[in-house]
């Protein structure tokens, strides 16, 4: 009976192997897996090839089953390249209870509380917490599990299937942390049956496939919860996922505090330290691993010579605790184990998507991912996967426009990993993206006056500069001054003037067509309101583009012009300037194509009758542009542009005329218009009531910008600017 000899030399897979073996015997499938304390199932797979790489526990169990001796025991472990694993003293299992974390948690009881209530809410529960690398899910996943102890007296169980790569070994791995032999799902069910165990798993990113099985398992063992932490969901019906987002700045200067006492360093002296460690949680976008390496290194160093180095760095300059594994010691690491387990696609993408330095939004996803191919199915896949695994985070602050940005270490080190030949493959996708992007953005904001277009210019603008700097290096300079010209408005219509002025200055009109120094010198015009410069600049443009017969940009030179005059107290000027502009409208432009100029020309005679004096014909002057904004079916709000000049005349001291077009643009602010115009006006209030010295105004105005309520009565909102106005007159001594 025991003489298996014959079988064992003649066949060499262990699949052959085991059935030979198990035939000379007359054994049966359903015998042999009953004297294993395995399942059929399991028998099967293993004599089918299917499971290629079967535990040593189950390969010990089969050869104690089959009475193999000593020489067909190491021949059938011979043909895995395993003959040593019989040696391993695993007949005696311990189980594995999870240990407290080592270190004190730092802002998670919203989240502990969160998990616990999941973890009791039904019978049969997989609660899964997810979230990037270095997030602390481990750690969150410990205080839970103490937290809900006592609820479990069949016990509590911890498997780390970090180094399990095939999906069809976690079972047995997590069986064997709870003392059984079992490596399927039928013989870990019977062996948790009615103990009420709560299984704890950590890191299954790499055998997310296991899902099924875990299901299966609660299934036949309904008093048994499991707590799982990934990095991406399982993605099965009976899965509740719990995000574990980075910590918030108060929580995230609070870890590193404590990270800094622990290693011996002094507290931070002062606030320049103290705004170092807040802006050094900042690099490390609230990850606490990165936190903590951070303030490892900030103990040696001091929190402002790290900060002065940190960016400088590719990775943070420390190893971390030794009694972490080595995965998580470096952020490098963190981040490689979690690429190591994307798609090629997904892989691919994710340092193009570094090159932004900030946020993004979908449209400019498809430029990044493959240059040239817009619209492809495969860019936006990869970018759902790259969320999935916390690598992509979805921005706070999306307002009308998704946007989403990768964290801040993650982006610092997949930059480095991004080929040369790819880095200026991506930048010449972004160059074409983003030419035609402002040109569509340009013509929508001018033609319709389209808010959105102009929220979209914001949302992207970072990669509009990027693609910008592309066509400047790449001596493209006409369409860099067609794109600078497409995208100053809405630059200037949400306070980027400095940083739109800059850009002007990479380009030289020596290096320009007669049509690109005419939108180069118009953009210039716009970023820079100096009175002189701009009546200069702006005349040029205006000169030019008649030239070159470009009847909308030199209405929009003249508008330009006309303003400088009126800064420069030439009253006569400015008005024939604007006449000027009037009659190019008049004689080619379609006004329905270019909503900007038909409304600024009134815009600025009310302007110029401020300035004058007569406040009443100003007002007339800019409720006739808000009625052309409406009656051309316009987008465009006056009421934003006139906060806007309310606040360029608050830079220039006339507080009285500020006061007095804020006035204006609370009467012409619709009330469909919502919560967001009324904050902006309300905002510039708030700083001129502050420069007049009202403290009480100034805080009533900042409470009315922040809050999210519905907008207030009009009449009170009203009596509040006409004090605001009576206040400047006060002080501008007109009383």
């Amino acid at each position: 009976m025991n003489d298996s000899s014959g079988p064992a030399r003649k066949t060499s897979s262990f699949a052959a192997m085991l059935r030979d073996l198990r035939e000379a015997r007359s054994l049966t499938q359903q015998e042999l897996a009953a004297a294993a304390g395995l399942s059929v199932e399991a028998v099967s797979a293993l004599e089918r090839g299917r499971r290629t790489q079967p535990q040593p526990h189950t390969v010990r169990s089969l050869a104690s089953a089959l009475q193999l001796r000593d020489a067909d025991r190491m021949a059938l472990l011979s043909t895995l390249g395993r003959a040593g694993a019989l040696e391993m003293p695993s007949w005696t299992l311990t189980t594995r209870p999870p240990s407290p974390p080592a270190v004190p948690v730092v802002g998670r009881d919203n989240e502990v509380a969160e998990i616990v209530a999941a973890l009791r809410a039904t019978p049969g529960r997989l609660v899964t917490l997810t979230g990037p690398g270095g997030v602390g899910k481990t750690t969150v996943a410990l205080v839970a599990a103490d937290v809900v102890a006592a609820d479990h007296p069949g016990g509590v169980y911890f498997a780390d299937l970090t180094d399990v790569t095939d999906p069809d070994d976690a079972v047995a791995v997590v069986a064997r942390s709870a003392g059984s032999h079992a490596d399927t799902v039928t013989g870990l069910a019977a062996h948790i049956a009615g103990t009420s165990a709560l299984l704890v798993l950590d890191n299954l990113e790499r055998v997310t496939a296991c899902g099924p099985q875990l299901v299966e398992l609660l299934a036949a063992s309904p008093d048994a919860v499991v707590l799982a932490t990934s990095r991406v969901p399982l993605r099965v019906r009976r899965e509740r996922e719990v995000r574990i987002a980075p910590l918030g700045p108060a929580a995230a200067v609070r870890l590193f505090h404590e990270r800094l006492a622990a290693a011996g360093a002094p507290p931070p002296a002062g606030s320049a330290d103290e705004g170092a460690v807040t802006q050094l949680c900042r690099r490390a976008d609230g990850l606490p691993l990165a936190i903590e390496l951070l303030a490892a290194a900030a103990a040696r160093l001091g929190p402002r010579a790290m900060l002065k180095q940190v960016d400088q760095l590719t990775d943070l300059p420390v190893v971390g605790p030794r009694d972490l594994p080595a995965r998580q010691r470096t952020m490098a690491a963190t981040i490689e184990w979690s690429c190591q387990i994307l798609g090629p696609a997904a892989r691919r993408l994710l340092p193009r998507l570094a090159m932004v330095p900030g946020s993004f939004s979908l449209d400019t996803v498809d430029a990044i991912a493959a240059p040239g191919a817009v619209g492809t199915v495969g860019a936006l896949t990869a970018l759902t996967e790259l969320i999935e695994h916390s690598l992509v985070t979805r921005d706070d602050d999306a307002g009308l426009v998704s946007r989403f940005r990768l964290l801040e270490p993650v982006r610092r080190y997949t930059f480095e990993t991004l080929e040369p030949t790819d880095r200026e493959q991506v930048r010449r996708g972004v160059a074409r993206w983003a030419l035609r992007a402002a040109r569509e953005h340009g013509a929508l904001i001018r033609g319709r006056g389209d808010m959105t277009a102009v929220e979209q210019v914001e949302v992207d603008r970072h990669v509009l500069r990027l693609g910008f700097d592309q066509l400047v290096d790449a001596r493209r300079h006409d369409d860099a001054a067609e794109l600078l010209w497409s995208v100053w408005l809405p630059l200037w219509m949400t306070g980027h003037t400095h940083e739109g002025f800059a850009w002007t200055h990479r380009l030289h009109e020596n290096d320009l067509s007669e049509r690109g120094r005419a939108r180069w010198l118009v953009a210039r015009a716009g970023f820079n309101r100096v009175a002189a410069d701009l009546f200069t600049t702006a005349e040029r443009a205006m000169r030019l583009a008649e030239r070159i017969d470009d009847v909308s940009l030199a209405a929009e030179a003249a508008i330009f012009a006309s303003a400088a005059a009126l800064r420069l107290e030439d009253f006569d000027g400015s008005k024939a300037l604007l006449a000027r502009a009037e009659a190019h409208m008049k004689e080619r432009l379609d006004v329905e194509s270019d909503v900007w100029a038909a409304v600024h020309v009134p815009i600025g005679y009310g302007d110029g009758a401020l300035l004058r004096g007569d406040r009443s014909a100003a007002t007339r002057h800019w409720r006739t542009a808000a009625a052309t904004a409406q009656e051309l079916g316009s987008g465009f709000s006056v009421a934003a542009v006139l906060a806007e000049c309310a606040q360029a005349a608050r830079g220039e001291g006339r507080l009285d005329d500020a006061a007095v077009m804020l006035a204006a643009a609370g009467e012409l602010t619709p009330q469909r218009d919502g919560h967001r115009p009324r904050a902006h006006l309300a905002g510039v209030a708030a700083a001129v009531a502050a420069d007049l010295g009202d403290v009480a105004s100034a805080q009533w105005w900042e409470g009315v910008a922040r809050s999210d309520a519905a907008p207030l009565d009009t009449d009170e909102l009203g009596e509040q600017f006409r004090e605001l106005v009576r206040r400047a007159d006060t002080v501008a001594g007109r009383d």
